[in-house]
């Protein structure tokens, strides 16, 4: 066991036998805890407070060259140290005065007893050491929070007034801490976001959650517009009605470009796929079919003029073959795509594909359609819609192990919304989530480029439900978009 740390006393006593029995209590009590060091006047013991470290300062009020609380005004010039003051009077307004000149406590000598002596010096030398812990701890997060890559604020979620803001928040935001400080925080929030920042602060309020995290617009300084991901925790709780929570800021807005340009460029592949497999579809079923079909034709001429048994059977086999053959590429010209979503429209290709679907695949498929008036989509917002469809019932027979399945198309709300539920084996979180779900990876990419949302629950043995919310009104922005590509 480690031997303890030595607490360095400073004693002031122009009493010699005050200051021997103070000094022998000291002594009996703490034992070699602590080293004494006398003194007679206070004019030696600033001289010595500038050369020494000390613990604790015992002082008493009269002395030969300073008297009363004048003695503590003194003492407090030099030096943090705790200091307690020794004396002879009984005057509670003597007390007082001493401990608001900054006393650490107020002893009379005639009823100070061994025990009292050691408890104050261990108490108040515990006191300063927790203080000069709590200041460092304090100036360590204030460094963090000066320092911090992150933007923090302290808010009154009450009034949204600032109570505190780091460097970097000011920053983000283009104004300096003074003039933040005279704002508050929904008052920096774009104005498109400004409800929905609203029934942030509501939520917060009302569920005061451990950590909320929201991404909203704010408006620079400058004028310009930048995202920022604003976490919320609670930090201290006054009452009910009075909460102050920390925001930590970060500037998104590079980010949130990144992936604007990334759905971007999806997009823009997409339409390349889509237009190369028309053309490729074409190629197929002009060239490859016509050729194949002609070579039907000719076959089925000479099976006519030919009557040997041997060579007539093999024309029919080769006519056979060449049926089949133009029947796969049909169907390969279709899959590439339809025709039916280019001359019929969605609705009829959606028909065509649950058919084609159930002839594949041996799986029973009803298809449910509501009321579907909407105004005329766009050939391309249609092929994305056509596509999420086709990958789910793709994904069904690759892998859900399904004996039926059940498609519902509605329009509600001005929004195009359809749920696809099989009875298979059910999908789960990790095989949502893979990295090599490309067909779920793509029904999700091109949902969020239709601005939709996109559910998709399973339960194992009692199959999956994929659900789709596409707002029709999206599809002008989609053509723009489209046209900008």
């Amino acid at each position: 066991m480690g031997k303890k740390a030595e607490i360095h006393i400073l004693l002031i006593e122009d009493n010699e036998f005050d200051a021997l029995l103070i000094q022998h209590r000291l002594l009996r009590g703490l034992k070699s805890q602590i080293k004494v060091t006398h003194t007679e006047s206070i004019s030696e013991a600033l001289i010595l407070i500038r050369k020494y470290q000390f613990d604790l300062i015992l002082s008493d009020l009269h002395l030969t060259d300073s008297s009363g609380v004048e003695t503590i005004t003194k003492l407090k010039k030099v030096t943090t140290a705790p200091i307690a003051v020794l004396t002879v009077n009984k005057n509670e307004q003597l007390a007082i005065q001493c401990i608001k000149a900054g006393a650490q406590d107020y002893l009379e000598k005639d009823v100070l007893s061994e025990c009292a002596l050691t408890r104050l010096v261990r108490y108040t030398v515990e006191r300063q050491r927790t203080e000069k812990r709590t200041q460092r701890i304090k100036r360590r997060f204030q460094t963090i929070f000066e320092k911090a890559p992150l933007g923090i604020a302290h808010i009154d979620l009450g009034n949204e007034a600032f109570l505190d803001i780091n460097p970097k928040y000011a920053s983000i935001t283009g104004r300096t801490i003074d003039e933040l400080m005279q704002l508050r925080q929904s008052e920096l929030i774009h104005p498109d976001d400004a409800d929905a920042y609203a029934e942030d602060m509501l939520f917060l309020k009302k569920h005061t959650p451990d950590n909320q995290k929201i991404c909203r617009r704010i408006m620079h300084a400058k004028g310009s517009t930048i995202w920022v991901e604003m976490t919320f925790a609670p930090f201290e709780i006054i009452h009910e009605a009075q909460i102050h929570y920390v925001c930590l800021m970060e500037d998104v807005t590079e980010h949130k470009r990144m992936l604007a340009n990334l759905r971007d460029l999806t997009l823009h592949l997409q339409n390349i796929r889509e237009e190369e497999s028309i053309r490729i579809g074409r190629e197929v079923h002009d060239v490859v079919g016509g050729n194949l079909a002609a070579i039907k034709l000719e076959l089925d001429w000479l099976s006519r003029k030919i009557t040997e048994n041997t060579l007539n059977e093999r024309i029919r086999l080769l006519h056979q073959l060449a049926g089949e053959a133009i029947n796969t590429v049909r169907s390969i010209s279709q899959n590439l795509r339809p025709n039916a979503l280019d001359n019929l429209g969605l609705v009829d290709a959606i028909k065509w594909l649950v058919r084609d679907f159930e002839t594949r695949n041996g799986i029973c498929c009803a298809l449910h359609l509501d009321y579907l008036d909407f105004p005329e989509l766009t050939k391309d917002y249609e092929t994305s819609i056509f596509r999420i469809i086709q990958e789910a019932l793709i994904n069904i027979a690759q892998h859900a192990e399904a004996t039926s399945v059940e498609i519902n198309l509605i329009e509600m709300n001005d929004a195009f919304c359809f749920k696809i539920s099989d009875n298979g084996r059910g999908v789960n979180t990790d095989q949502q989530t893979n990295e090599r779900s490309f067909g779920i990876m793509g029904m999700r990419e091109r949902t969020q480029q239709l601005g939709g949302e996109l559910i998709i629950e399973g339960v194992s043995s009692k199959g999956t439900v994929v659900a789709v919310k596409i707002p029709v009104s999206t599809k002008q922005s989609y053509a723009m978009r489209l046209s900008d590509s």
